[in-house]
């Protein structure tokens, strides 16, 4: 199940934020190598818990298996620094509508009750995850993300509208900044990608009386079916 949480619920997620920083550790620092800031066993930046939107993965358990940070760029962001010489023109996207999405991440921790299967199908939800939010906040013409270059083709085979900005480096050292707008037809495909057929949202909050509010907008709300970038 996919969990939405907002700058304003954070006090409501305060053990799935903590386990979501634990994997991010365990994905960025252990699996990865990346050189990112690390704390009793988590990783969390400058730019967690201030502006950011966080999309989070549980399973039947209860446990966090993956997530997603989406921050505007009208907000302090990666992109206005540890990711600040990826984009030069980043004055172009300093604009309400342009989302940074940042630490993306899925657990590879696999037990009886998750699998690789697991894992390989939570992309593609989060993604869906992803499109939801950009369709349900009504504000997002794009969003932008560093990545390497194979996981952005990917996320193009999914279904998303991926156009790379810029590239960095060749071979294994390459990265490469994407944007790519949340469209109905993107979200669709994503939906039949992991089987979802549920006429609910995928996004779910833990407070009911929020989650009736997003309930009401996501069905009274017609979805675009077109987005541009400017």
């Amino acid at each position: 199940m996919l969990y939405l949480i907002s700058p304003s619920n954070y006090d409501l997620h305060r053990d799935d934020l903590d386990e979501m920083y634990k994997l991010r550790y365990r994905v960025f620092s252990k699996e990865l190598k990346w050189d990112v800031k690390t704390q009793d066993g988590m990783e969390k930046d400058e730019f967690d818990e201030k502006n950011a939107y966080y999309i989070i993965a549980k399973d039947k358990k209860g446990i966090v298996r993956g997530c997603q940070r989406l921050i505007e760029m009208t907000n302090p962001c990666m992109f206005d620094g540890p990711f600040n010489s990826f984009l030069t023109s980043l004055r172009d996207f300093k604009y309400p509508g342009y989302w940074e999405a940042s630490r993306f991440a899925v657990d590879h921790s696999y037990d009886d009750t998750y699998t690789l299967k697991d894992a390989q199908r939570l992309v593609p939800t989060l993604l869906a995850g992803v499109m939801e939010f950009g369709l349900k906040v009504g504000n997002v013409e794009c969003f932008l993300t560093l990545s390497f270059p194979s996981v952005a083709k990917l996320a193009s085979l999914y279904g998303l509208l991926v156009t790379s900005l810029k590239q960095n480096g060749t071979g294994e050292a390459a990265l490469t900044v994407s944007a790519y707008p949340p469209l109905n037809v993107s979200y669709k495909k994503l939906l039949k990608k992991i089987g979802y057929t549920a006429t609910e949202p995928l996004l779910c909050y833990l407070n009911p009386e929020l989650q009736n509010t997003y309930l009401f907008g996501f069905h009274a709300k017609q979805f675009r079916t077109t987005s541009q970038l400017t």
